[in-house]
């Protein structure tokens, strides 16, 4: 999503992230932007305003590269 967004037009201004693989593939291609971990545990207060909140939940359970066992996945 960063990254097409980027290609639009867009600047990634933060990240939320739980995963530390995924955490460090973004620090990767973004080096720059912040980037936070639980969603749950963030101070929203103290995070930068932005006019654009994209998020997505894990495809992993129901890609049909995977075993598509959706909500009963433990990463759902």
């Amino acid at each position: 999503m960063d990254l097409g967004l980027e290609r639009a037009g867009w600047e990634c201004r933060w990240q939320v992230e739980w995963s530390e693989w995924c955490q460090h593939n973004l620090a990767h291609h973004w080096p720059d932007v912040p980037r936070y971990g639980d969603i749950t545990t963030v101070d929203w207060s103290a995070v930068e305003p932005v006019d654009l909140i994209v998020g997505g939940f894990p495809c992993q359970p129901f890609s049909v590269a995977g075993k598509r066992r959706g909500t009963d996945d433990e990463r759902w």
